[in-house]
């Protein structure tokens, strides 16, 4: 499974894409025990959840109104966040509030020069 990542990280060498693919699956255990008790299991649960991501109908993203892989990443976060006991928001700013934040910072503006982002490096507020 690694060297799938590894693969899947390697095919978007020289493209446009290149670098939201490096590194990608850089925090991903493939051993991990959460994922199963033995290698197969593990590669069993791993190859599940590559199909689903791949059968997910996302379209052209300018085409859509969702962002429907931005929504699972953040019901996993939050399912995450609620396993070890903690609020999602603790994990990752959620999106109801970077949208109040955004709507906040362009009251009666027609145009921005800076905008700061308490949630730094998150990518949550986007103008």
């Amino acid at each position: 499974m690694e060297t799938i990542f590894k693969n899947i990280e390697n095919s978007a060498q020289g493209t446009d894409s290149e670098d939201n693919f490096k590194g990608l699956f850089d925090d991903m255990d493939v051993n991990s025990n959460k994922l199963g008790s033995s290698v197969p299991k593990r590669n069993e649960k791993l190859v599940k959840l590559i199909n689903s991501v791949s059968e997910m109908q996302l379209g052209n993203y300018q085409d859509n109104s969702i962002d429907a892989f931005g929504d699972a990443y953040e019901f996993l976060m939050g399912m995450y966040a609620s396993n070890a006991g903690k609020s999602g928001g603790e994990y990752f700013t959620p999106q109801e509030v970077s949208e109040l934040l955004t709507r906040l910072a362009l009251v009666g503006k027609t145009e921005v020069n800076k905008v700061y982002d308490p949630a730094s490096c998150s990518a949550t507020l986007t103008l």
